[in-house]
């Protein structure tokens, strides 16, 4: 993984993917910053959050993933706990913790990531 420097945003980016390694409309599991990160891919959008439900730790991305428009949201396979892909709140419990959101480009045929400032 290459991570890019920081920037006047916040901080740096890091290379977790090819673009061509995320299937459009399917989760993948990826690591970045030492985390293990959900990505998500709709057309030119990448949505990435926390790949562990915080409430007994199951891995999202074998969940699934809805679109719902503006909205998309991912479903922990072992208890029902529903997440916004946007910004990791729960929408749905028995989980009460939000996930861990991250800022997610495509610089060219890469994938990048950096935690949410």
């Amino acid at each position: 993984m290459r991570t890019t420097g920081t920037d006047a945003i916040g901080p740096a980016w890091q290379t977790v993917s090819a673009v061509g390694d995320v299937s459009e409309g399917r989760a993948v599991k990826v690591v970045a910053f030492g985390e293990d990160v959900l990505l998500w891919r709709a057309h030119d959008a990448i949505f990435a959050v926390s790949n562990r439900c915080t409430h007994q730790g199951a891995p999202l991305a074998r969940g699934v993933v809805k679109p719902m428009g503006s909205l998309p949201s991912v479903t922990c396979f072992a208890h029902g706990s529903v997440f916004s892909l946007v910004d990791g709140r729960v929408l749905r419990g028995p989980a009460a913790k939000a996930l861990t959101a991250y800022d997610a480009r495509i610089e060219g045929d890469d994938i990048q990531v950096r935690p949410r400032s």
